[in-house]
């Protein structure tokens, strides 16, 4: 028997088919499309522009697949577990991945801050969560979901947040920066969305998103997909910056913030930075009523690569209760190979430590009942840690076995 594991980040791959059956007609000609020429190579195309992609949506949807051994040329609808679009499959995979519970988030949605037309935004962003909702609700104690926003119209965005509360979501999600217009999570034109939030007691995920987006405008200062990737834990620490350093969480107590895949083996250094530039900056700056890592404590979360080589280090800055398990799966640049072996197996966490990060923190951020959740799912709270099983006992899955590297 396992522990009632909760993954605080999972994602599902919307099918390119939920943008017609969902969005008014008059966009049709500028949804996400797939198209797959004679010679099986595959073609996606964004506001009706065809994209340049090195690796197709089936090697986004393996774990591992751009590392040595996977793929560039998976093909999403013969080499990929179903379980990244069909509801009945993602629950039975769940069982097989020893997962409890899921929160989902999107795939092509992550880069929603991208879409400059705001009429277009909206449409994706509803079209999204209607159809999110429906997946979950196939078994809503099990199967979470976080509602997708669009940012660039604010008021829109707090409507969009209370349809998907009034849906069952979980949680709503914003990018680190909102908009290309480079609106802060401190704007106070999100105030509305967050008394919203506090009120319905629903956390807010910022979720980082491609390191292209137009939203957080340093594409520019990346050359490369090594600089690229690297782009991920900067958008972590602008936002967490902007939400410590304005105040934000005094004038919004009830307010909870989770940070998801920015990495945080920076947290010790940004956070101890950030404290002694408001001492050295004393008479330019607000006072602040408690360190900022108490702050952070009071009412954030971080959820990251649990591969991430100060894993140990930052749970013992900021507690265990801080950090949250997350497989990022299917994604290719999740924990790989294995994301719950990373914890179960890592020599410098206590088991108690371990128990939190992979089952109480997250249920506390999410208001999830554990007890609850171990009897649906078939687990244990007090189950050994030693008797956990790896999340991905099969390697990248379905995708072909033994296949060399095409670059």
């Amino acid at each position: 028997m396992t522990l009632p594991i909760i993954d605080a980040d999972a994602h599902v791959v919307e099918p390119f088919s939920l943008w017609r059956e969902r969005m008014p007609a008059r966009f049709h000609d500028r949804v996400w499309r797939r198209e797959v020429g004679a010679d099986g190579r595959e073609t996606l195309y964004h506001d009706g522009r065809p994209l340049s992609v090195e690796w197709t949506t089936g090697t986004l949807s393996t774990p591992g697949a751009v590392q040595e051994g996977g793929r560039l040329d998976i093909d999403i609808d013969t080499e990929v577990d179903e379980g990244v679009r069909d509801p009945h499959r993602r629950l039975a995979l769940m069982d097989e991945q020893g997962i409890a519970a899921s929160v989902l988030f999107p795939s092509m949605m992550l880069g929603l801050a991208d879409v400059h037309d705001v009429e277009l935004q909206v449409a994706y962003a509803r079209a999204y969560n209607s159809w999110i909702a429906e997946f979950c609700s196939v078994d809503p104690v099990r199967l979470l979901w976080g509602g997708v926003l669009p940012t660039a119209d604010l008021a829109v965005a707090a409507e969009v947040a209370a349809e998907c509360i009034g849906r069952g979501a979980r949680t709503v999600m914003v990018p680190p920066i909102l908009d290309a217009a480079k609106t802060s999570l401190a704007d106070r034109a999100l105030d509305p969305l967050y008394a919203l939030l506090q009120e319905a007691g629903v956390p807010l995920v910022v979720h980082a998103v491609n390191p292209a987006n137009s939203c957080l405008d340093i594409a520019g200062h990346l050359r490369g997909r090594i600089q690229w990737q690297m782009g991920y834990s900067f958008q972590a620490q602008l936002a967490t910056l902007h939400v410590l350093e304005s105040g934000l969480l005094d004038r919004f107590p009830g307010l909870r913030i989770g940070f998801f895949e920015g990495d945080l083996g920076w947290v010790p250094h940004w956070f101890e930075r950030l404290q002694a530039t408001f001492a050295k900056m004393a008479l330019v700056s607000r006072r602040l009523a408690e360190p900022v890592r108490e702050t952070f404590r009071r009412q954030c979360v971080i959820s990251a690569d649990m591969n991430d080589p100060l894993l140990a280090e930052t749970v013992r800055y900021l507690g265990a209760d801080r950090v949250l398990f997350a497989s990022d799966w299917p994604h290719h640049d999740g924990t790989w190979p294995d994301p719950i072996v990373a914890v179960r197996d890592h020599p410098a966490l206590t088991d108690a430590q371990r128990r939190e990060i992979l089952v109480h923190a997250p249920a506390a951020f999410f208001g999830l009942d554990v007890a609850d959740l171990a009897r649906r799912s078939g687990a244990a709270v007090d189950a050994p840690m030693a008797g956990v099983p790896p999340l991905l006992p099969h390697g990248r899955g379905p995708a072909i076995a033994g296949a060399s590297v095409r670059r």
